[in-house]
């Protein structure tokens, strides 16, 4: 089972983000944990878009015959204004998993003693937790992962340890700027930058080309103010997908 984009086009104008993919060939095969290195300016967020069917190119061919997630963990979904536990049922719901064991996995995530708070009341860690928490555990051929760090303070094991069950049962796609934490997940890798997507089967010369790219985006930068960056927020500030 495949997801592939075959020759397509795409004119991407979201904000300031202005590129288009003239002939965008990607094929993510069954059960490979492929990287997304990706720079906030690449338009990566209408690709996934194109790969989940949330939006159609301007021209070639989507080939997918087997189910992918929407980008984790994204909190779009997420009502405010009832507890985690009702989030969490509607998802069951959605995805027609048994309810009753559905909630136990999220509750012994770590996430029991906020399960019957209302969303507004907890803090933005533990919201960000239970969108990870609540993607990863329902069944999916191919899960689309934009932050593999979450809850560092709270569950400091707990994404990695998800992940790694994650991928031992799926795909992974894991969308990063972070070519260290590509490496330590996947061993393909498709870098994206003008308008291109290079594969690679080493993540070694996948991280190089990658780091390139950035060393090049610094330069043009120099001059203009200092920022550190750390984790993957420009991408993450993008990546509010609603599907």
């Amino acid at each position: 089972m495949t997801i592939e984009l075959q020759h397509v086009k795409k004119n991407v104008r979201a904000g300031s983000v202005r590129v288009t993919y003239e002939d965008l060939n990607i094929r993510l095969s069954e059960g490979a944990d492929v990287a997304f290195l990706a720079h906030s300016e690449a338009g990566i967020e209408s690709v996934l878009s194109l790969l989940c069917a949330a939006d159609a190119p301007d021209r070639g061919r989507i080939i997918r015959d087997h189910s992918i997630s929407w980008s984790i963990p994204s909190t779009q979904y997420i009502q405010r204004h009832v507890s985690l536990a009702a989030n969490a049922r509607f998802l069951a719901r959605l995805y027609e998993v048994d309810e009753k064991d559905y909630l136990a996995r999220v509750s012994e995530s770590g996430l029991a003693p906020f399960m019957d708070t209302r969303v507004d009341k907890v803090s933005s860690e533990i919201k960000t937790v239970f969108a990870f928490v609540t993607g990863v555990l329902l069944p999916f051929d191919r899960y689309i992962v934009t932050k593999a760090a979450v809850g560092k303070k709270a569950f400091p094991d707990l994404a990695g340890r998800l992940l790694d069950d994650l991928r031992a049962r799926a795909g992974l796609l894991l969308v990063t700027a972070q070519a260290k934490t590509a490496a330590q997940y996947c061993d393909q890798a498709y870098v994206f930058d003008q308008g291109t997507a290079t594969f690679y089967d080493d993540m070694e010369a996948a991280t190089e080309h990658f780091n390139s790219i950035q060393s090049k985006d610094k330069d043009r930068e120099a001059g203009g103010d200092d920022e550190e960056e750390d984790d993957d927020s420009d991408l993450q500030n993008m990546m509010a997908l609603d599907f």
